[in-house]
């Protein structure tokens, strides 16, 4: 139960922090990072495949409607029940299931060829546990993260972005590799969900790595050191320190705020919204690859924002309200990208995508690095889990949300 494994370090271990050797829990963490976002991402750059097999229904929404429905509420009871679990079996479970449903996607058609209906029920079925698993790794690792200084936050945040452009890349290789042709795309998505399947995995092995190191020892041992406080310093009886969640969140809700804001924006323009700014024909691209390289260039913004806190940090908890309320001015904008059509340039539209990804990334890293930074060493856990339900809680809202733009924007809640 517990993290007790982690607490028989000699109190002389902790009087200063090991260095963190040539990056070695930093590049975990990134990796971990990588783990949390992949299974969306690897489903979303595969719009092509899945468009392929369900060409009548709006399947990107579908996507993001099963995969975060139920996320937040999955988060909101964790923040009670995961710290009662280590976290190296919740970590392990959630990475390792994640993986086998991304080994059995491309199953799916095949086994159920004969009824597209079944197909797709169980495709999005499939979607749904995808995501309650990694809403139950997101608040592990954040909760994890947490423990250490707001940059390894900032690494966990870069791997979110990372995932999206791994995502996109790997879709493009595996497509290029096999001709133009339906059994082809077949051949080549089975391909890409086996190396995300494959992917995972190695998340798995390096945060093995991460639970070895010295830096990751001392911060377990510390924080189960903080949960307890001194009663009796003749018999060393101790009293276990309580969270709470109404005290924290009087230290954290400008950022919890910020952070809902920011995917909320984010998940209710894209995939949906985005995947219907047509390319405008000006060259002799496919309307799919538009798509590829579309997404393709979220991703590379939103790794690009979210990398840059380790450098360079412009906003304080105090302003940061500022930058996230103006990225509501996509909303107008990319509905000007669609109908009424009055950009009517790619050039428009890759540069729209540019800083909304960018502004997505840099802010909600700000976020996530500012919220913990605000907590007593004993509430940090629970606050790296009660920032990640306010991420997803955003997210949850926009799968609804976005089904009223698409409305606002084509005038029907169905895309053919």
């Amino acid at each position: 139960m517990g993290n007790q494994e982690y607490i028989p370090l000699m109190d002389d271990t902790l009087k200063s922090v090991p260095i963190d050797k040539y990056g070695m829990a930093w590049g975990c963490f990134c990796l971990l990072g990588v783990g949390l976002l992949f299974p969306f991402n690897c489903y979303i750059a595969a719009s092509d495949y899945f468009g392929s097999l369900y060409p009548t229904v709006p399947y990107d929404f579908f996507i993001s409607l099963a995969y975060n429905y139920f996320q937040w509420v999955l988060l909101f009871v964790s923040a009670y029940v995961m710290p009662k679990f280590s976290f190296k079996s919740r970590i392990t479970i959630f990475i390792l299931a994640g993986a086998a449903i991304l080994f059995f996607i491309p199953f799916i058609h095949m086994i159920f060829s004969a009824n597209n209906t079944v197909s797709m029920a169980i495709s999005l079925i499939c979607t749904f546990f995808s995501g309650c698993l990694a809403s139950l790794l997101f608040g592990s690792v954040l909760g994890l993260v947490a423990l250490f200084p707001g940059e390894y936050t900032g690494a966990v945040m870069s791997g979110n972005g990372v995932a999206g452009v791994i995502a996109s890349l790997l879709r493009i290789i595996t497509k290029v590799s096999y001709s133009d042709s339906p059994s082809a795309l077949k051949s080549s998505s089975f391909l890409y969900f086996f190396l995300g399947g494959g992917l995972l995995v190695i998340c798995f092995l390096c945060f093995i790595v991460l639970l070895q190191l010295p830096i990751t020892k001392y911060y377990l041992a510390s924080y189960e050191a903080s949960k307890f406080q001194s009663k009796d310093s003749i018999n060393g009886s101790a009293d276990k320190k309580k969270v709470s969640i109404k005290e924290l969140m009087k230290k954290i809700w400008r950022e919890a705020l910020v952070v809902f804001t920011i995917f909320f924006t984010t998940l209710s323009l894209f995939p949906g919204i985005t995947s219907l700014v047509q390319n405008t024909g000006d060259n002799k691209m496919s309307q799919d690859w538009f798509q590829i390289l579309f997404v393709l260039f979220f991703m590379i913004g939103d790794v690009t924002g979210r990398t840059i806190p380790k450098w360079f940090i412009i906003f304080k908890p105090t302003n940061l309200w500022i930058p996230t309320f103006l990225r509501l001015l996509f909303f107008p904008l990319f509905a000007l990208c669609v109908k009424p059509l009055v950009f009517r340039s790619d050039a428009w539209y890759f540069i729209f995508m540019f800083i909304f990804a960018l502004s997505n990334g840099y802010c909600g890293t700000l976020a996530m690095m500012f919220g913990p930074s605000k907590a007593d060493e004993h509430e940090k856990e629970i606050t790296g889990i009660v920032m990640s339900f306010c991420l997803n809680f955003g997210i949850w809202i926009s799968t609804h949300f976005a089904f009223l733009v698409l409305y606002l924007v084509t005038g029907s809640t169905v895309v053919l």
